[in-house]
């Protein structure tokens, strides 16, 4: 086997005869499949349903608790377009950055952002557990 071609997978080792000789592997013209397959899909259901029902609300928990009542629906709105746009960002600039930095460059920056994002909310953020909206205000005063 060609060290070369290591990295593109079963099917893709160029050879005199077909590529997918094992039977636990098949390729059509543009995709080789395998019976495992299937765990990569539920490796994704299982981390978007322990995100969602984790973490993932978070943020607009907090988004709806921290602002005073007189400016709450502008506040979270303006928040939910600014986490838009910071969507919108990632994902126009996600190709550049990985090759100015590498696939492992982009993730390492993207991981010492979060966690100097964390170590702010951590220090910063009062607790609000137990004190009703209209009391909230005063936490930040």
């Amino acid at each position: 086997i060609n060290a070369e071609y290591g990295g593109m997978g079963r099917c893709f080792i160029p050879t005199t005869t077909d590529n997918c000789t094992d039977p636990t592997y098949y390729r059509t013209d543009d995709v080789c499949f395998s019976p495992y397959s299937w765990t990569l899909i539920a490796a994704m259901v299982f981390y978007i349903a322990m995100f969602a029902t984790g973490i993932g609300t978070l943020a607009w928990t907090i988004n709806s608790e921290i602002y005073p009542m007189w400016v709450r629906s502008y506040a979270i709105s303006l928040s939910t377009l600014t986490n838009w746009m910071f969507n919108l960002l990632i994902a126009f600039t996600f190709l550049d950055l990985t090759r100015l930095l590498t696939k492992y460059g982009a993730f390492w920056m993207y991981s010492c952002v979060t966690i100097v994002g964390w170590l702010i909310f951590y220090f910063r953020l009062p607790e609000t557990r137990g004190v009703p909206l209209e009391h909230v205000e005063q936490l930040f005063s």
